[in-house]
């Protein structure tokens, strides 16, 4: 709480009453960094509604506030979240300090989130210093999403990574950021290892326990470590549980993958992951030259492992990352992926031949479109929830919708994020619009009550049948 022109600035009006996670927590969930066994600690947790969904979960999660909790302990954790904290502090020294203090803590990732430019209207509000005062007597800074990337960089000495608009995580280690970038980049897969029909017994007799059986821990693990990397994990690599597990049942771990093989995961799903991590590691190298990113030359362990199996070494990896790189910049090559990935049911080709594409399918584009998207997903994040995105090649532009309600037939977006990679520039704005091709973009058939409810419209309104979008801007 500060003072102003005899008012009183009330910060801690700005803690809203929440019953599930905030956008930093939840991010920080889906992409791994919190899961069970790592504590959490949420500075400036305002009243601890992401501490208590977090505990319920089974999370550790501990929080300071200086107007709800202002007694709590500040302790080290591994993951800390400063989320939409230095928004409502007018102080910018004050902003700095709560930053630096929070970064003291994070042991692996700080998380720092805030408001920015165009999320929220700001007629009517009064001008303070670099923000505005609200009706509520709070104070608020709206930052331009590459101002929050310069402040953080300047104030912590690294480079964070942009998760979405606003929303940055900021590594400990270069590895640990590898790591986190490869898996982002990676997208998840899902598998059909579980749908299995049980083999009916051939006799009566009591059967002697299978492997799978007598390995209850161990070969999940190994095929999910398999069906990820794409290779035979090392010793050193496997949890406690999964040793103790191998030694109980005097088991070899050469033993365990063979079964694992025969069980739990087909040879050619095992290859054809073996091949997807190659291509990840393909992209992700290539992001990290083009993009100059000063943690490249430090992969984890296990990248280095991954490496060595799918490329031989670093150094050939390298060279054909580079070799990648000229695909990305002929215009034509990524011109000619765009429409083959359109002609795939992958996307759909608006009248300018720009692709739009659902944000969920995203991971299934063509290698070169991945990397081209990876360009613009490394400056500016992603849009939190369901949204579609827009490639540009002859401009090297990337747009970004977040659907406002994506159940909806003909679902609204209010605001755009653009990248455009030639400038190296986001520019979020207002950009009301509504999707009129959902079915398209989801893969529906064009007889689907979705395909025809959208033809209806496009008839009713007079639009061309190839309008991906219809402009609601007055």
């Amino acid at each position: 709480m500060s003072t102003l022109d005899n008012n009183i600035i009330h910060r801690h009006r700005t803690a809203m009453v929440r019953h599930d996670l905030s956008q930093p927590m939840a991010l920080l969930v889906r992409h791994g960094l919190i899961k069970p066994g790592v504590q959490v600690f949420d500075y400036g947790c305002g009243q601890g509604d992401d501490l208590r969904i977090l505990g319920a979960s089974g999370i550790e999660a501990t929080g300071w506030d200086p107007h709800f909790r202002p007694e709590a302990d500040r302790s080290p954790a591994p993951v800390v979240n400063l989320g939409f904290v230095l928004n409502v502090i007018e102080n910018p020294a004050e902003r700095r300090e709560a930053l630096t203090k929070a970064w003291a803590l994070a042991q692996q990732v700080l998380a720092v989130s805030t408001m920015i430019v165009g999320q929220s209207p700001i007629g009517g509000l009064r001008s303070h210093g670099d923000g505005f005062i609200t009706s509520r007597g709070t104070f608020q800074k709206y930052y331009l999403h590459a101002e929050l990337r310069a402040l953080l960089t300047q104030v912590l000495g690294t480079e964070p990574v942009a998760v979405a608009p606003g929303i940055y995580f900021v590594f400990r280690s270069p590895e640990d950021e590898q790591e986190f970038l490869l898996n982002r980049r990676a997208g998840r897969r899902a598998s059909a290892a579980s749908y299995r029909v049980a083999r009916a017994p051939l006799s009566s007799r009591p059967a002697a326990p299978t492997l799978s059986e007598r390995l209850p821990t161990a070969l999940p693990e190994l095929a999910q470590f398999m069906r990820q990397r794409g290779r035979v994990p090392q010793l050193d690599e496997l949890a406690a549980a999964v040793h103790t597990e191998l030694a109980d049942q005097k088991v070899s771990l050469a033993r365990a993958v063979d079964a694992c093989l025969g069980a739990l995961l087909a040879q050619e799903e095992f290859e054809a992951a073996a091949t997807a991590r190659r291509e990840d590691l393909l992209v992700h190298q290539a992001l990290g030259l083009l993009n100059r990113s000063t943690s490249a030359s430090r992969p984890s362990p296990g990248m280095v492992r991954d490496i060595r199996t799918h490329f031989g070494n670093q150094k050939e990896l390298a060279l054909q990352a580079v070799q990648y790189l000229h695909g990305l910049a002929d215009e034509s090559r990524v011109q000619a992926t765009i429409v083959e990935a359109a002609n795939q049911g992958l996307g759909v080709l608006d009248h300018r031949q720009r692709l739009v594409v659902d944000g969920s399918r995203a991971e299934g584009l063509p290698a070169l479109l991945r990397c081209y998207l990876g360009c613009a997903t490394f400056l500016s994040g992603e849009p939190d929830g369901a949204f579609v995105l827009r490639i540009d090649a002859p401009r090297k532009r990337v747009a970004m919708w977040q659907l406002i309600d994506p159940k909806e037939a003909l679902p609204r977006a209010e605001i755009s994020i653009r990248v455009d990679l030639r400038r190296q520039d986001v520019n979020i704005r207002p950009d009301p619009r509504r999707l009129l091709r959902k079915g398209q973009l989801l893969g529906l058939a064009a007889r689907s009550k979705q395909r025809r409810a959208e033809d209806a419209y496009r008839i009713e309104q007079g639009l061309h049948e190839d309008t991906v979008f219809e402009n609601l801007q007055t």
